[in-house]
Formats: C-alpha cells, structure tokens, sequence
C-alpha cells in the first residue's frame, strides 16, 4: 500500500471517530433532555391540578352561606351575641 492510502484511511479514521464521539454526545444530551422536559411536564400537571383546585376552592368561598360554614368550623367563628359550646370526646384507657 502506499503512503497516501495509509494518510487517506488514518484521515477517515479520524473523522469516523470524532463523528461517533459527537453523535454519542448528541445522544447523551438529548437522553438528558428528554429526562429534563419530562420532570417539567410533570411539575406543569401538579401546577394545572392545583390551579383547578383552587378555582373550585374560589367558586365554593365565593358563596356566603359556604364561607361562613368554613369560618365556623375552621377559626371557631361565632356571631355576636351567640354561644359557643365545645364537646370533647372521652377519651378511653386500656391500661390500668
């Protein structure tokens, strides 16, 4: 063989290798973000849940009657005037 057939296979040789080396690290990047787009996609589903949550949240509270029933049993609301009584439950014991 002869030295120009030697440079001319070294030469594409190298150019099969460094193809490969970026086509890998093309792969690898796109691997990772594709991992990436899905931890967002997943983070962006939670968020739209949680904002229609809170928008039925909203439209529940929106009605008086409903926001009172919340402030009562959440704060221990009471109107003026009105008496509040607080029921404990027993408590039951098993050792003696």
């Amino acid at each position: 063989m002869s030295i120009k057939k030697i440079l001319l296979i070294a030469a594409l040789a190298l150019v099969i290798i460094f193809l490969g080396v970026k086509v890998y690290g093309f792969w690898a990047q796109e691997r990772d973000l594709s991992a990436q787009l899905a931890d967002i996609q997943a983070r962006y589903d939670k968020a739209q849940a949680d904002n229609e949550s809170l928008k039925q949240d909203i439209e529940y509270l929106a009605n008086p009657v409903n926001l009172e029933k919340e402030l009562r049993s959440r704060f221990n609301y009471k109107t003026p005037g009105e008496t509040m009584v607080v029921i404990v439950p027993n408590q039951s014991s098993t050792g003696q």
